[in-house]
């Protein structure tokens, strides 16, 4: 008021006369609002595009029901007012069709909607089908999204008919280009271009094409598999009359050369760059200054990750390109400091320059004119931030990924001052400290991804209630020193995993996680103890569960069966008990199954064989099992590691094990063994991208391998091993056994094995670990052992055995005692 009165009375009417303005118009657009909610309501659209949308429907599946207000009732009947179709407010023409992630083929009658100016059909399964020639007869076109949608095939040349297109989106399908992009010339109109994930390698003419579109802004041609070209070539190019209106381009992933820089640095529309994965390589200072044309005075993205750059960082870098908005340097070798004068970058909101070989101490000062910064990644370098305890950010950020960065010990205090963080990643960071409760139970509810791993946080976990508005919250807590009960967890938990802490008591609070969305629970190596609760209904989706070494007890609930989508199961190293859990028989995705180190008693059962057909690792070692190895064993074919060893199991081993016919193939560490979990976090609050981080889950396992125990984890797809030892097994070894040629370890110590050793055992010759000791096997050791040349351990001794040891250069090595005939004592 006092303000007012010193301006004056002028100001007053003024002010008056602004408010009175602010009110007509609100008016007049409440008016023109209101008329147009009541055109949408009341308009109807035309009886045969209603026909022809209802024919739409009919030849596709729709499996989440989106299309479920598509109906013919009288109610209704007004196709405008149906998801995903939009029509013209006066004479209810259908312009626009958006259905997402359907099945089947596109009915022809589309064409009887000839208004329509945008058709999206993204994520659409059309099932390795060719793109329907028909809809190139949509010629009122101007926006085309066919992404994602599995498409094979070539491209139909009438597609050169959408004259008026101003988007195409056919990225990320399984399209080819057989001879040229002729038909591309065509789209005069072309604003926007996404052929990513597209074989082009055929299309010799791509650049000519591309390069004549006058409207052109937005290029993506990732992963195209282009044609090697050198850029330095192409002197005469024409730059006035190619690329006028260019203003982002991504090429990543395609085998370019360092030449293009100069190329691309003549383009002076060009905003945003991106050449990722593109085998670029050489010190970081030439490939810049190579860039360096008149782009550089336009250029508000650099996205180099993933190449071979090398060399120090220029300090003239924020000189050079002084619009940058954003920096993306990840996965290079660049070394030195960051350059002072990215600081002075004022429009900066991404700076990502994770995996390369910076160092240094970076200060506040570096970021105090960094005011827009979103997005900050400095992971994996060997820096140290050294902020003061007081310091407040002018920037809020929503990406902070600083995992491996020097941050400690102390937990950063400028981190709580971040109220929209969507993603934030500070594992591996020295920091060694209590955990900030308060912080804790008030978290952004942005949040969708915490990762406080591999530090030294100690003290007792709140209750975190926050109510976050990302479906699917990430939260990893692992290789801490946190204690105490298992607090309240947010009901929308897609990851959680707290393992390799010193958590106590029973988990009967995580069945508040009610949502659904839990997908992958580990909390393997902690104090938790009793009985599971039955509440596995709640995690339908889970597909990684990990309760290993803790002191669990009972059996293993009955909602066990509703985990149909569970991939790895470990529970090793508790007190359960009982006959193996039946509940997992309906668990048909299993791959991983370590039970050992519990009390399970009762038969290996049959249904292991018939249920469970994806399984490659199945350990059940150290329990009470008993009876004899079913013959359906025998049918998982995909098995690498079986072992039954310190367990009570008679009776013969099957000849049939030479089924296991992943065991007869070369091993890799591959998708079999690894899960990997994408995250994908949309920041509608700066830039409307969407940003993917993987987490990638590895199992592991305690094998015996060498007579020493190990723990194995990313090298577990390579490993081929059969550990039957110690139990009551008779009979023979089969000679099947033998086809096994990948094998790395078997063991059938310590039980009551009779004959010879197969004579074809040589045929194994991957073998690294052979252990037949403490059995009654009699007659000669074979001739064709001495054709194993990796083996490094062998133990035959308290067997029956006569006569000499073959020669070889690899089982002369060994000491005599892996050989003696003693009887066992």
């Amino acid at each position: 008021m006092t303000m007012i009165k010193f301006l004056g009375g002028g100001f007053l009417k003024l002010l008056h006369a602004f408010l009175m303005l602010l009110v007509h118009l609100s008016l007049v657009l409440g008016f023109i609002s209101g008329a147009r909610v009541g055109d949408a309501n009341n308009i109807r659209c035309l009886e045969g595009e209603r026909q022809a949308l209802l024919e739409f429907k009919k030849v596709l599946v729709d499996d989440y029901g989106k299309l479920s207000s598509w109906r013919s009732e009288d109610e209704h009947k007004n196709c405008c007012n149906w998801e995903g179709v939009h029509c013209d407010n006066q004479t209810g023409h259908v312009l626009e069709l958006e259905v997402h992630y359907l099945r089947g083929m596109i009915s022809p009658s589309i064409l009887e909607l000839p208004y329509l100016t945008s058709l999206d059909l993204r994520g659409h399964d059309f099932n390795q089908s060719h793109i329907p020639e028909f809809i190139c007869s949509l010629s009122n076109l101007t926006f085309l999204d066919l992404s994602l949608a599995n498409l094979s095939g070539s491209f139909p040349d009438q597609l050169g008919n959408l004259s008026h297109l101003q988007q195409l989106h056919l990225n990320r399908n399984d399209l080819k280009v057989n001879e040229n992009l002729e038909w591309l010339s065509h789209l005069s109109s072309l604003e926007y271009l996404d052929l990513s994930d597209t074989n082009l390698r055929a299309a010799n003419d791509w650049l000519e094409v591309v390069s004549h579109l006058p409207n052109l802004k937005s290029l993506f041609l990732s992963t195209c598999d282009l044609p090697p070209m050198s850029f330095s070539s192409l002197p005469s190019f024409n730059y006035s009359k190619s690329f006028t209106s260019l203003e982002s381009l991504s090429l990543s992933s395609n085998q370019l050369n360092g030449s293009i820089l100069k190329f691309l640095g003549g383009i002076c529309s060009l905003r945003q760059l991106y050449l990722g994965n593109t085998t670029l390589k050489g010190q970081l200072v030439d490939l810049l200054n190579n860039l360096s044309g008149c782009a550089k005075d336009s250029l508000e993205g650099l996205s180099l990750p993933s190449n071979q750059i090398s060399g120090l960082w220029p300090n003239n870098f924020g000189i050079l390109f002084p619009l940058l908005k954003e920096i993306n340097l990840r996965n290079n070798s660049i070394s030195g400091t960051l350059p002072k004068t990215i600081g002075n970058l004022y429009n900066l909101n991404y700076l990502a320059v994770t995996s390369n070989c910076l160092r240094g101490v970076i200060s506040e000062a570096f970021f105090s004119n960094l005011s827009k910064l979103k997005y900050l990644d400095l992971s994996k370098n060997s820096l140290t931030l050294e902020f003061s305890s007081q310091w407040v950010p002018t920037f809020q950020l929503n990406f902070i990924i600083l995992d491996s960065i020097k941050l400690g010990p102390r937990f950063p205090n400028w981190i709580q001052t971040q109220t929209k963080i969507i993603m934030l990643d500070i594992s591996d960071a020295q920091i060694s400290d209590t955990i900030p409760a308060e912080w804790f139970t008030d978290l952004p509810p942005t949040l969708a991804y915490l990762n406080l791993s591999c530090n030294q946080i100690y003290g007792w976990l709140p209750n975190m209630l926050t109510k976050f508005e990302n479906e699917g919250l990430a939260i990893d807590l692992s290789a801490n020193q946190i204690r105490g009960r298992l607090p309240l967890f947010p009901t929308k938990v897609m990851m959680l995993n707290l393992s390799k802490n010193r958590f106590s008591g029973t988990i009967s609070s995580l069945c508040k996680i009610s949502s659904g969305f839990l997908s992958y629970l580990d909390l393997s190596e902690n104090r938790l103890s009793g009985q599971l609760p039955n509440c596995f209904m709640h995690w339908r989706k889970l597909v990684i569960l990990n309760l290993a070494s803790n002191n669990f007890s009972g059996e293993v609930p009955s909602s066990f069966a509703l985990l149909t989508q569970l991939e790895t199961l470990s529970l090793s190293n508790n007190s359960f008990y009982g006959d193996l859990p039946l509940p997992m028989k309906n668990c048909s995705s299993l791959s991983f199954v370590d039970l050992g180190n519990n009390r399970f008693f009762g038969q290996v059962p049959a249904w292991i064989g018939e249920s469970l057909p994806l399984l490659n690792i199945l350990i059940l070692h150290s329990n009470n099992l008993n009876g004899s190895i079913p013959l359906h064993m025998c049918w998982l074919k995909d098995l690498h590691i079986l072992d039954l060893s310190l367990n009570d199991i008679s009776g013969t081993i099957p000849q049939c094990l030479n089924n296991f016919t992943a065991m007869t193939q070369i091993g890799n560490s591959s998708s079999d063994i690894f899960h990997r979990y994408y995250f994908k976090f949309v920041d509608t609050m700066y830039t409307n991208m969407t940003f993917v981080y993987e987490k990638e889950f590895v199992d592991n396992a305690r094998l015996m391998l060498k007579r020493r125990e190990y723990k194995y984890d990313k090298i577990l797809g390579l490993l081929k091993i059969i550990d039957l030892s110690s139990n009551k097994l008779m009979g023979k070894l089969p000679d099947e056994i033998s086809s096994l040629l990948q094998l790395v370890g078997l063991n059938v110590s310590r039980n009551k094995l009779v004959g010879e050793i197969p004579q074809t055992i040589g045929q194994m010759k991957q073998l690294q670990s052979l252990d037949l000791s403490r059995n009654q096997f009699s007659g000669k050791i074979p001739s064709s052992m001495s054709e194993l040349n990796f083996l490094s351990d062998i133990d035959l001794s308290y067997n029956n055995l006569s006569g000499k040891i073959p020669t070889s250069t690899q089982l002369q090595s060994f000491k005599a005692s892996d050989f003696t005939t003693r009887k066992k004592t």
